[in-house]
């Protein structure tokens, strides 16, 4: 049994260190699977007439895109009314009749592989990206937060008893990953809830990382699972959630109280860096939008994903597929690497500045008039595809 249960827990940090594995070795190997060896997920999703259908082709794990990209879709009040997905091999996907049918695509890849596609009425992205705080143990952090979200925590703490919790018995991990994670993923995500198991959570995170909990007036209504570099210097925000996956607890600003109290934990015992994980390039995703409140830095994803580019394209120019584009700025990935925000807009679609792309040293930023990017693609004038 002994035996049995140390070869499942190998496999399963073996597992872990294959997806989130820095060490420039293993990136490139799990890259060259993903990207070379691996059958491609190509998929469809279609919506109603008032909005555009998406594709997404590439690295299976490239489900998330199709599926925030359907979320922004949904969020614009557009229903999702079909999908369709399949496996085809590799060296079909990059030629001719190969990509998806559909209003607007995503299709990930190396960047040899994205480079290979035409430029015309499309975007470069970076395949993701993650937000950091840098931190120097005299609390300067905190001067990076937003001026609205430092006197929010303020009034907090001077209305209520916060404290944070950092626990190491097993107890608080069931608590945690039962009562917090998963019902705030399913709560969030629905049918796309896509979790981390509770075995190999509680292997390669919490026996070799940090758990910690917001704790607001005695009771723990945050929590978050993080991975600890090996000397101890880096924080990687892995998993949360809040208790019972409470609405009240969320929109009370529950993870927003865990996120001041992690930095300032982090901060106080030694640690050089919290990461706040991984986001995609969309800057109208919620998720980017309170964490750069905090002033991090970005930078292209430390493991794997950081090899893949994404080519984001339109294919036909619609009204839908116009209110798409402006309603989500990007980032798109610069020569020298670097996340650059892209606006759209056209003369009577103004660019959604309001969707703010400011990190820590990176301002860089330019608009696009729709007019010139969908020049030369067929044209519908009503809403709907027109496929």
């Amino acid at each position: 049994m002994n035996i049995l249960t140390e070869t499942h827990r190998w496999r399963m940090r073996a597992g872990y260190s294959w997806d989130q594995s820095e060490n420039p070795r293993l990136v490139a190997l799990r890259s060259a699977v993903d990207t070379r060896l691996r059958r491609a997920t190509s998929a469809v999703s279609e919506a109603d007439p008032d909005g555009p259908s998406i594709g997404y082709a590439g690295v299976h794990h490239g489900v998330v895109i199709r599926q925030l990209l359907e979320q922004r879709r949904e969020i614009g009040g557009v229903a999702t009314t079909d999908r369709r997905e399949h496996l085809l091999d590799r060296g079909r996907l990059f030629r001719p009749g190969g990509l998806p049918d559909a209003d607007l695509v995503a299709v990930s890849g190396t960047a040899a592989q994205i480079g290979s596609l035409p430029r015309d009425s499309a975007l470069v992205l970076p395949y993701r990206m993650h937000l950091s705080v840098d931190l120097t143990g005299d609390g300067s952090w905190r001067r990076g937060v937003s001026k609205r979200e430092r006197q929010w925590f303020n009034a907090l703490r001077n209305s209520r008893e916060v404290a944070i919790d950092v626990a190491t018995d097993e107890e608080s991990f069931d608590l945690f990953y039962d009562r917090m994670h998963v019902p705030t993923m399913e709560l969030r995500h629905g049918e796309r809830t896509r979790n981390e198991t509770k075995a190999r959570a509680h292997e390669c995170l919490f026996r070799r990382g940090l758990l910690a909990f917001a704790v607001v007036d005695g009771l723990r209504t945050a929590g978050v699972l993080c991975h600890r570099s090996p000397d101890g210097s880096v924080l990687t925000v892995r998993l949360l959630g809040v208790r019972d996956g409470s609405q009240v607890h969320h929109d009370d600003g529950a993870l927003k109280a865990l996120y001041h109290l992690l930095l300032g934990w982090a901060d106080d015992n030694g640690c050089s860096r919290v990461d706040f994980g991984a986001v995609e390039a969309w800057i109208s995703q919620g998720i980017f939008q309170w964490k750069r409140r905090f002033g991090p830095t970005i930078t292209v994803a430390p493991n794997h994903n950081g090899r893949l580019r994404v080519w984001w394209r339109a294919n036909r120019d619609t009204p839908a597929v116009r209110d798409f584009l402006v309603a989500n700025p990007v980032f798109e990935l610069t020569d020298d690497l670097r996340p650059r925000a892209v606006y759209f807009h056209d003369d009577s679609r103004p660019a959604r500045y309001d969707l703010s792309h400011k990190c820590a040293g990176n301002d860089d930023v330019r608009a696009v008039h729709l007019d010139q990017f969908l020049a030369g693609l067929p044209t519908v004038l009503a809403s709907g595809s027109g496929r």
